[in-house]
């Protein structure tokens, strides 16, 4: 799924906030030393942790191969 950056920039704002961090920066900084991180998916903001390089993990909640990284939806990997 092509996203905007807009849209992106609203994914990872949503993921710092569930996750407890203040800002997207705090977020990517965390994240970019774990094995394990924050995805969410693009169609219904359901939030999991996931393998740093997803791009289509599966989503329980609408049942789509939606779910990305915070590394991914950054652009960083």
């Amino acid at each position: 799924m092509v996203q905007t950056a807009a849209e992106r920039e609203a994914k990872l704002r949503a993921l710092a906030e569930s996750e407890g961090y203040d800002t997207v920066d705090e977020l990517l900084q965390a994240a970019s030393f774990d094995s394990v991180i924050p995805g969410i998916c693009v169609h219904c903001d359901y939030t999991t942790e996931v393998e740093p390089d997803q791009r289509q993990g599966w989503c329980e909640a609408c049942g789509r191969s939606s779910v990305q990284s915070t590394l991914v939806l950054a652009g960083l990997i």
